[in-house]
């Protein structure tokens, strides 16, 4: 099933929102498919704390959303309660960098789409509309939804109901007006990994589904004990953190001992909303933990959900008992790291951490909310399913153990605590499309096949570009005006002719996707491989070679900047374009032939970024001072420097004091610090992308030294 899933959307430009039960493994799929896709993506989420565990980043800071109420009306509103499309666009006046990055995206993943209010996904698509120039929802971006509507719904607040009654059915992100003119499939993931029992299995669903008929109340409140008190590993369930709070300050002062504080090391950008986890971790000798997160070594000694007693505190490692072994196992801290995307020089959507939080990867869990237990497994759990839980949140809580035995209910579950939303069902209902996927795929593959190729063959990008440059040329009083003449007709008339080509090419393909007769298909292989071929040949000899030619000799010349900039621009374009038919595929077959006539390369050759700010900083400017001209981070600028450090060639007094060169010296050792978190430690007032500069450069010399010695001695 998760085959076909990956297929649709890899292969179809059709959006699909990927539900399931709880345990159906909804994030195992999300983690597998980003390392397999090859379309250009990003990770989003409506929370903080959902978008580091999806890896991936929130929806109000990668699209810079207002935090008010939108109206998808143009009509006046009141300015207090929410704002109108008018209002709203101003948000979207995107730098240069960010509206390349939503330019070049193909894929946007939702994780946790449940909590998604649906006036939020419509200032996503005109935060896509404004940025891609486009009228297309989403700015024509396919989007993967992943969630559970029957578990947590969108928190809306009671100032925002009234406003949002007037345009919405339902908060829910599915009465979206831009999601609802989409190409759009639900698709349900239905083998259950967390729960075995039958039994169990039954009554989760008939809860989930809101089937109070189908609820057997009576096996369930069997699970009612109001005087159990837990003698060994259980989790108490709750609505709110305050609750939750209580709970583990009362259990955790109620043993001896003052208690160790363990506080998070945090640098960068790692806004409080995005902690984990809490930053000053009170512990003491047998109190009860949660890790929230996998083991990613190769030991795997713990899993995200695992309980655990606490044995022994030390500042960089606890020992703790995990309740279902009898071996200790010793954690040190983990890293949690903040990100945002860029677009790289090959034009590849690319990570870049802009902040880390460093901690224990564990909690307090005598009590935890149910909005934290989400994606969680226990054995034991405590829950109060009194009034302040909603359906979703009764379902949530039992669904979080394995077993309906590890369940101890502290109060009785009853009909009035269950209801059913009938516009959940309705959506599901209407939109379901998890036994049609193969026939979706089949139907639209190779549609979205040839859509994929036009769209990398059109020349319609660097046309565009190549007629702002002759505009340049024609105004500018500086050129050569007799050499610009001749190669500007040179490329005017080549890439008419080539649009020309395109044209007949793709009336070819529309018509040749009607036949149906057997092997019609390998014609449009044949004939696309053909097509990839000729245009490289035609564009890299007619129009790359001779412009790059003529670029080399206005380049530098006094009185061409403008130019120059726009001529780039052109080079820049012709480059892309070159490399993407070397990579373009129809569907799995490669198109593009390597023959000893096209054995050329059509890369211009750049400058490394590290050695740009390396020499920037020789200049004289401070990092600060690059990373403000480069539109960069000052550590990613002091990342430039490490690479550049390593050789022994970067003067470090143009980057730290005296003082500060006094200090590390005093205290480094080469090869002594097993980690820069060990450094870190050591020198606390340094961060850590300064200390990588400083253990590069003095190691570099250290090992130069030792060398030397060596040689003496022979």
């Amino acid at each position: 099933m998760t085959e076909k899933i990956f297929n649709i959307i890899e292969y179809t430009q059709r959006s699909v929102f990927l539900t399931g039960k709880a345990g159906t493994g909804k994030t195992t799929f999300l983690n597998e498919f980003t390392k397999k896709t090859t379309k250009k993506h990003m990770v989003a989420a409506p929370t903080g704390i959902a978008a580091i565990n999806a890896g991936g980043v929130t929806l109000h800071s990668l699209f810079g959303l207002p935090l008010i109420t939108f109206a998808p009306t143009t009509e006046p509103v009141d300015r207090n309660e929410a704002i109108n499309i008018p209002q709203l666009l101003p948000h979207f006046k995107y730098r240069k960098e960010k509206l390349k990055l939503l330019r070049a995206l193909e894929l946007l993943i939702i994780d946790e789409v449940s909590m998604l209010r649906a006036d939020v996904l419509d200032m996503i698509d005109w935060a896509l509309k404004s940025a891609r120039r486009s009228t297309q929802a989403f700015g024509g971006v396919q989007l993967l939804l992943i969630g559970d509507l029957y578990q947590l719904p969108p928190v809306v607040k009671q100032s925002s109901e009234a406003i949002l009654g007037r345009y919405y059915a339902a908060p829910y992100f599915f009465e979206s007006k831009a999601l609802q003119i989409t190409p759009f499939i639900t698709v349900e993931l239905s083998t259950i990994y967390r729960q075995s029992d039958p039994e169990f299995i039954s009554l989760l669903n008939a809860i989930r589904n809101g089937e109070k008929d189908a609820i057997d109340f009576e096996l369930l409140n069997q699970r009612y004990r109001p005087g159990f008190e837990p003698e060994n590993a259980y989790v108490y369930l709750v609505s709110h953190n305050y609750m939750a709070d209580a709970i583990n300050a009362k259990e955790l002062k109620a043993l001896p001992g003052k208690g160790t504080s363990c506080k998070a090391v945090i640098n960068g950008d790692f806004k409080e909303h995005l902690y984990p986890n809490d930053p000053e971790l009170l512990l003491k000798p047998d109190a009860q933990v949660m890790f929230i997160r996998n083991d990613t070594s190769e030991e795997k000694k713990y899993y995200n959900g695992r309980l655990a007693k606490v044995l022994k505190i030390k500042p960089d490692a606890i020992t703790v008992l995990p309740d279902d072994s009898a071996t200790e196992i010793v954690v040190e801290r983990e890293v949690w790291e903040h990100k945002r995307y860029y677009l790289d020089d090959k034009k590849e959507i690319e990570e870049e951490i802009v902040g880390s939080y460093e901690q224990f990867p564990f909690r307090l869990a005598w009590a935890v909310t149910i909005h934290k237990s989400q994606g969680l497994t226990f054995d034991n759990v405590i829950i109060d399913a009194g009034q302040s839980f909603t359906s979703g949140q009764v379902y949530v809580a039992l669904s979080r153990c394995r077993t309906l035995k590890g369940i101890v209910l502290k109060s009785p579950i009853r009909a009035s605590n269950i209801f059913k939303d009938e516009r959940i069902a309705d959506f599901h209902k209407a939109t379901n499309a998890s036994e049609k996927i193969e026939d979706i795929y089949a139907a639209e593959k190779n549609d979205f096949a040839i859509s994929k190729l036009l769209q990398v063959l059109s020349t319609a990008r660097f046309s565009t570009a190549i007629e702002e440059w002759i505009h340049a040329g024609t105004d500018s009083h500086f050129i050569n005006q007799e050499d610009f003449i001749a190669i500007s007709a040179l490329l005017k008339t080549t890439s008419r002719a080539l649009e020309r080509t395109f044209n007949n090419f793709e009336q070819f393909l529309k018509r040749q996707l009607q036949n149906t007769t057997p092997g019609s298909w390998s014609i449009i292989e044949d004939k696309s491989s053909g097509a990839v071929n000729y245009f490289f040949k035609q564009v890299y000899e007619t129009i790359f070679i001779p412009f790059r030619d003529h670029y080399s000799t206005t380049k530098g010349v006094k009185g061409l900047k403008a130019y120059n900039t726009i001529a780039k621009t052109v080079l820049d374009e012709l480059e892309e374009y070159l490399n993407t038919l070397k990579t373009v595929h129809l569907l799995d077959k490669n198109l593009f032939i390597e023959t000893e006539s096209t054995d050329i390369s059509v890369e211009v050759t750049k400058k490394p970024s590290h050695i740009i700010s390396y020499e920037l900083l020789e200049e004289g400017k401070t990092a600060a001072e690059i990373a403000a001209l480069r539109n960069l981070s000052v550590s990613t600028i002091y990342g430039h420097f490490a690479k550049v450090a390593v050789t022994g060639i970067i003067d470090v007094e143009k980057l730290f004091s005296p003082e500060q060169l006094q200090t590390f010296c005093s205290n480094f050792k080469p090869g002594e610090w097993a980690s820069l978190t060990e450094a870190k430690t050591a020198l606390p007032a340094f961060e850590f992308h300064e200390l990588r500069v400083l253990i590069n450069h003095f190691t570099y010399f250290a090992g130069k030294e030792k060398k030397n010695t060596v040689k003496q001695s022979l």
